[in-house]
């Protein structure tokens, strides 16, 4: 980074980070946290992309967007809710507001699972956003990832604040025609609010590392749904840390996923670190022709987490005999006053119910379309906003026929 201004203050910080990078446990086969995983999605391309054309390829598209994101540039809009800047004008101001915030908690989650990709991110950060809210917002701000062949490697640095009773949604969309490598630092004050929607379709060619970061205070509210739509190979990080009492968390996951040899790869870690505390884990995934689809899903409840509640279920339908569903669900409780859950399920279509909706007329794929859409609404009525659930429903609904049918 010697081509790019930087304040004292993250020089300082990428030196520490730099002198324990040693410590951080490689991605490798014989790690736990990387056994199953499509390992090429930290090495090259998954597929030859040569001859594909980007406008042929459909993404997620619900809005249109309120903050492009480049391989290299940002496109800001500002607007009196919300300040909004570009992360690497943030690292070089001496004076930054975000010199109490960032790298702070992509520090704290290696405490548990190394997480290498997100350390060589916050050493190189080479474009992103830093948005700070004092004010709620009437719409839901969209974000829209547009990378292109010319950026080989796309390492995204993001912050976002939340501040005291505020209530935020944010929706993330867009491309990505090079390898990308995200991490979002996400901190909510007391009474904060964030609804968060990850969607990712055909569009994302290349490999997509994500992870998500957030430290909630008291009674704040985080919920995150993720949408993979036939995505080339998807990882995606979350670690939450519930800090205060009566702080509720809801990380939802949807994948669609028919095409040979596709990935999506969902790891969450949610610690309760506090009293009275409630967290949901929902992932569905509908797999056929080949692909594989992982869950790794943990909840630590800690000594003084009495009252905890967490639920956690991940749920596979495997359209043909080849996809693959792996999933490791996990409950490590040190509180004796808890509710706690986890689950895991794979399964074919229902033969009872697809041979009921058939002998009441109900065309073959309509019934299978039927069947699928009612599988993964679980998932979505993990979504609070009714007219964003309802748009995103209608979008999938659209979407089912021409991937899932004979």
């Amino acid at each position: 980074m010697n081509h790019v201004n930087t304040s004292d203050w993250y020089n300082s910080l990428r030196q520490e980070l730099e002198s324990n990078s040693l410590s951080i446990e490689k991605v490798s086969r014989r790690s736990e946290y990387w056994r199953k995983s499509n390992l090429d999605i930290v090495t090259d391309l998954v597929q030859d992309t040569s001859k594909i054309e980007p406008s042929s390829l459909k993404g997620v598209s619900l809005y249109e967007p309120d903050l492009t994101i480049y391989g290299d540039s940002v496109e800001l809009k500002t607007d009196k809710s919300y300040q909004v800047s570009s992360i690497m004008d943030i690292i070089a101001d001496e004076e930054s507001y975000a010199k109490n915030y960032f790298g702070k908690l992509e520090q704290k989650s290696q405490k548990r699972i190394p997480r290498p990709l997100a350390r060589e991110n916050s050493l190189s950060p080479k474009v992103g956003y830093a948005l700070s809210f004092s004010d709620a917002l009437k719409k839901p701000l969209v974000l829209h990832n547009k990378t292109n062949k010319s950026v080989s490697n796309c390492f995204q640095r993001n912050l976002i604040v939340i501040k005291k009773d505020v209530e935020v949604t944010i929706i993330e969309t867009g491309n990505n025609l090079s390898v990308f490598n995200a991490v979002t630092e996400v901190f909510l004050e007391e009474n904060a609010k964030l609804n968060y929607l990850d969607l990712t379709g055909e569009s994302n060619i290349f490999p997509k590392i994500s992870h998500k970061f957030c430290d909630m205070a008291e009674n704040s509210t985080f919920n995150h749904f993720g949408l993979r739509l036939n995505t080339q190979a998807t990882r995606t990080e979350i670690e939450v840390h519930l800090n205060g009492q009566g702080i509720n968390t809801s990380i939802s996951n949807v994948s669609l996923i028919n095409k040979k040899d596709h990935f999506s790869d969902e790891n969450v870690l949610v610690n309760h670190n506090a009293y009275e505390c409630k967290s949901r884990q929902v992932f569905k995934s509908v797999l056929d022709n080949d692909c594989t689809s992982l869950v790794r899903g943990k909840i630590y409840v800690a000594p003084d987490a009495q009252k905890t509640d967490g639920y956690q279920s991940s749920r596979s339908l495997l359209l043909n005999e080849n996809s693959k569903f792996f999933c490791k669900p996990e409950l490590e409780i040190y509180a004796d006053d808890v509710i706690c859950s986890h689950g895991s399920t794979s399964s074919s279509l229902d033969r009872d119910s697809l041979f009921y909706l058939l002998s009441r007329g109900v065309h073959k794929n309509k019934a299978k379309e039927m069947l699928i859409t009612a599988f993964i609404a679980e998932a979505l009525d993990e979504i609070e906003d009714e007219n964003i659930k309802s748009a995103l429903s209608k979008y999938i609904d659209n979407w089912i026929p021409s991937y899932f049918n004979e």
